[in-house]
C-alpha cells in the first residue's frame, strides 16, 4: 500500500500522515454585513457632544437638516463634510463616524482586555460592557458565549498550527531581542532587527517564528522568537552574563549573544533542550501576547506546517485512531518524496529540499 500526496506533520513526539480526502465542493456563502452600532462609551459620547456644539445647532435642527440630507442627497451642511458622518435611520440624527463600530469589533476589544480572566469572570465582564447594544439579556448572553467559543477554537487551532510548525522545523533557541535607546529608536529597531533575521535566513539557513510584545513595566518593545540556527551558522558567541534583573529584583544569569547585544542592546538565547525549556512552553510564551495585543506571528520565508509526500507502506506504524482511517503514525526515518522522486529518509537536510505546504 502506498499513499499519494499525504500531508505529514510532527506533533512533538511522532510524525503523523494525513491521507488526502475529498470534501464537498461549493460556493461559500458570503458573510452577512456587520450591523453598525453607536459606541456607548464616555470618550466617544464626549466627542459626539463636542461635534454637535461645533455645528452651533440645537438637536432639533440637527435632526431636521440631517433628514433633509438623507432625502435630498446633499453632500455638505454649513461647510461640514457629510462623509465624516452617518445618519441614524430611526432619529435622522447626524452621528460622527468616530462614534460608530460593530458588535464584533466591540466584542474583540473587550475580549483582549479580559484575556487573563477566568471563563465566568470574562463572560460577565464582556456582558457588562456590551449590554447597551442588545435588547434583551438572553440574546446578549448567547452572542457573548458564542463569540467566546469561536475565539477559543481559533486560539486552539493557532496553537496547534504553531506547535506543529515548530516541531517540524526543529527550533533550537528561544530568543528575546530588546533595543537600547542610546543606539536607536523603536521604529529603527523594528526595521533593522527583521532585516537582520531575514538576511540570516537567506544566507545562513536560519529559521524564525516570533511576535512583538511590550513590557508591562516600561512599555518597551521587544521581540520573542523561536529560532533554528544550523550548526556552525551562529553569528557572534553565546556568553553567560550575570546581571541584576529589575523585574525579579535579583541577580540572574543571561545567555547573551555578543552580535545582537552590540548591535541592538540586549538579547537572550535560551537553548530548547526539552528539560529546562520545552518547545511547548516556548510556543505558549510566544503566543500568549498575540491575542492580548492583537498582533500576528512573524515567520521566515517558506516556514510551513506540513510536508507533502507519498508514504510507503513500510513507513506506517499504525492508525492514529482505530475509528479513523485518515491519519497514520509514521516511523521517524520515513522516506520523503517530491513529485514522485525519492529524496531519502527524513532529516533537516532533506526537509530543505522537500515540498512543504500549509
Amino acid at each position: 500500500m502506498s499513499l499519494k500526496k499525504c500531508k505529514v506533520y510532527n506533533d512533538g513526539s511522532h510524525f503523523i500522515a494525513i491521507k488526502p480526502t475529498t470534501g464537498k465542493k461549493g460556493v461559500r456563502r458570503p458573510r452577512p454585513p456587520e450591523e453598525v452600532i453607536v459606541v456607548k462609551d464616555e470618550q466617544n459620547l464626549d466627542k459626539k457632544t463636542k461635534n454637535m456644539e461645533n455645528m452651533e445647532r440645537n438637536s432639533k435642527n440637527i435632526i431636521k437638516e440631517s433628514k433633509e440630507i438623507k432625502e435630498l442627497g446633499e453632500l455638505s451642511i454649513s461647510g461640514l463634510n457629510i462623509e465624516d458622518y452617518i445618519v441614524d435611520m430611526e432619529t435622522g440624527e447626524l452621528i460622527p463616524k468616530g462614534c460608530t463600530s460593530t458588535k464584533a469589533d466591540e466584542f474583540l476589544k473587550f475580549y483582549r482586555q479580559s484575556v487573563n480572566m477566568g471563563w465566568y469572570e470574562q463572560v460577565e465582564f464582556i456582558v457588562s460592557k456590551m449590554r447597551p447594544y442588545f435588547k434583551d439579556e438572553d440574546s446578549l448572553y448567547r452572542y457573548v458565549v458564542y463569540k467566546l467559543q469561536c475565539r477559543f477554537r481559533a486560539d486552539m487551532t493557532r496553537r496547534l498550527r504553531c506547535l506543529r510548525r515548530a516541531a517540524l522545523h526543529h527550533f533550537n533557541y528561544f530568543c528575546t531581542f530588546t533595543y537600547d535607546s542610546k543606539k536607536m529608536d523603536e521604529q529603527t529597531f523594528q526595521k533593522k532587527l527583521l532585516t537582520t533575521l531575514r538576511h540570516f535566513a537567506e544566507r545562513k539557513g536560519w529559521k524564525y517564528m516570533g511576535a512583538w510584545e511590550r513590557g508591562d513595566d516600561n512599555d518597551r518593545l521587544h521581540f520573542h522568537a523561536l529560532v533554528y540556527v544550523p550548526e556552525g551558522a551562529m553569528s557572534g558567541e553565546i556568553v553567560v552574563k550575570h546581571e541584576y534583573n529589575v523585574k525579579t529584583r535579583r541577580m540572574e544569569d543571561r545567555n547573551a549573544n555578543t552580535f545582537f547585544d552590540a548591535r541592538y542592546g540586549r538579547s537572550t538565547f535560551d537553548y530548547i533542550d526539552g528539560t529546562a525549556l520545552t518547545l511547548s512552553k516556548a510556543v505558549d510564551y510566544t503566543l500568549k501576547y498575540i491575542e492580548k495585543d492583537g498582533g500576528r506571528m512573524i515567520c521566515s520565508k517558506g516556514l510551513r506546517t506540513f510536508i507533502e509526500t507519498d508514504i510507503d507502506e513500510d513507513d506506517i506504524i499504525t492508525l492514529l485512531r482505530e475509528d479513523n482511517d485518515t491519519k497514520y503514525i509514521l516511523f521517524d526515518d520515513f522516506t520523503v518524496y517530491r513529485d514522485g522522486k525519492e529524496l531519502g529518509e527524513f532529516s533537516p537536510g532533506i526537509l530543505a529540499n522537500a515540498k512543504t505546504v500549509n
